[in-house]
């Protein structure tokens, strides 16, 4: 019986033909050019070419994710001695991410019009339609279903966001990076939902024996922040203690400056004990070698990038996030921005950082001291004995919302009590966005943006 590979090359005449002689004469085309001597002014014509070939380059990937799209579509690969395009496409030249990039647009053609369309009208390039498309995937297969139970709406949602940024400019870094923010961007009422579980069931524990104790706490992303941020805050450079033993040493001085700080006593360890040599251990603030210097250029802080998009629950903004690279909901984010230091920052996609703006308290000490002044404890509505110098200041109407950074506009509130306030704010707004979605009534009570008090700046950016 004859087999039915194929192992000739395009017959004389056929279509492959001649695309194979069109694509020989377009390589001719640019090696003669390079041996062609330009007169004064003329060697535009090379930077001419390059774009020419640059843009054809682009057009001939997303010829081949059709071909392949089509292949698999009428079991073409039968007999040719391939059991994927992807092997085909690497053995006729295509490196594995060219081959990956190529079936990865041919298998889903169908599902993102938007950015098929964008690259062929060369407003993005074929690499960044692959990696949208790839990184869309990974949102839609761990979308929470009971939200999103239509993974085309949901595919849609990610499509814009990640055709947006690749037309403005994106690299392949910043396109994974707000990939990966997918799920916080269109569905932040979920990371908030998650947030507020792992807040509910926080908590600490002590186990004690006759020789020691292990202490264990759990608890939500904004916790870890301020709890880490203290703790290295404290934490000696490496001096022959491990890791662990450096952050329980750090621990411990915590406790101690609190004690010290309230004029209460500390309780003196045994002479030799454990305990005593971890209170005799280095601090940072009497490092011999300039160890000052190493906690930075500020105070022990958390640092949150804020974009304003993300204050203002704008549909599909970007998170909020630390200097370590961790998600914040759109509560942690409102709460840290309630009272701190604001420096706005001006981004280009392209260029990246284009302005830094002054550093400003949201609550000036003036403030502050005439809320403790009247206040002597926290505010929260439920009551709460936490006393003012605990305190962080706090807008009754948010400032994102066009509240003013006065008196009148102010009260004290610990930080439990703040972050509570914002994740039950956040609660009601999702539940009013649900009601609108069922009823198709508006919702008169949405939260909108605003000014602030005084900087103009602001509103554009935070």
């Amino acid at each position: 019986m004859a087999s039915e590979k194929h192992t000739g090359g395009p017959p004389p005449g056929s279509r492959a033909e001649r695309v194979r002689a069109g694509l020989a004469g377009v390589l001719a085309q640019a090696q003669g050019v390079l041996a062609e001597d330009f007169g004064p002014g003329a060697h535009h014509l090379l930077c001419d070419l390059l774009a020419v070939l640059a843009a054809g380059t682009g057009s001939l990937e997303m010829a081949l994710a059709r071909l392949a799209g089509r292949i698999r579509a009428t079991g073409a690969l039968a007999g040719s001695g391939h059991a994927t395009v992807a092997g085909l496409l690497r053995e006729n030249g295509c490196s594995s991410a060219q081959a990956a990039a190529i079936t990865t647009v041919a298998d889903h053609l169908e599902d993102y019009p938007d950015a098929v369309k964008a690259a062929e009208e060369g407003r993005i390039g074929f690499a960044q339609l692959a990696l949208a498309m790839a990184q869309c995937e990974k949102a839609v297969a761990g979308r929470p279903v009971e939200l999103f139970p239509d993974a085309a709406d949901y595919r849609s949602k990610a499509e814009h966001i990640m055709v947006q940024a690749a037309e403005a400019g994106a690299s392949d870094r910043t396109l994974k990076r707000i990939g990966g923010q997918l799920p916080q961007r269109i569905s932040p009422q979920e990371h908030e939902e998650r947030h507020r579980g792992a807040y509910d069931t926080r908590g600490a524990d002590f186990a004690t024996d006759a020789f020691g104790f292990t202490f264990q706490a759990w608890g939500d992303a904004v916790s870890e922040e301020i709890v880490r941020t203290a703790i290295e805050a404290h934490t000696a450079p490496p001096d022959g203690r491990t890791i662990q033993q450096r952050r329980f040493d750090a621990l411990v001085q915590l406790c101690e400056n609190r004690l010290l700080a309230e004029g209460l006593p500390v309780p003196t360890p045994e002479e030799g004990s454990d305990a005593a040599a971890a209170l005799a251990a280095p601090r940072p603030d009497s490092w011999e070698d300039g160890g000052k210097g190493r906690r930075g250029l500020a105070r022990p802080q958390v640092n949150l990038v804020v974009p304003l998009g993300s204050l203002l629950l704008q549909e599909g903004a970007e998170p909020a996030t630390t200097d370590r690279g961790r998600l914040l909901p759109p509560s942690a984010a409102r709460s840290f921005s309630s009272d701190c230091v604001l420096r706005r920052l001006v981004t280009d996609p392209v260029k990246g950082l284009v302005d830094v703006g002054r550093a400003r308290r949201t609550f000036p000490t003036r403030i502050l001291q005439a809320l403790a002044a009247t206040a002597p404890a926290c505010q929260w509505e439920g009551g709460c004995s936490v006393p003012a110098r605990w305190c962080q200041g706090d807008h009754r109407t948010e400032w994102w919302e066009g509240g003013t950074t006065t008196t009148a506009n102010a009260q004290l509130l610990c930080g439990r009590h703040n972050r509570e306030k914002h994740m039950r704010r956040l609660e009601a707004h999702y539940r009013a966005r649900r009601h609108q979605g069922r009823t198709g009534k508006h919702d008169t009570g949405r939260e909108t943006g605003g000014g602030d008090d005084g900087d103009s700046s602001l509103p554009e950016a935070a």
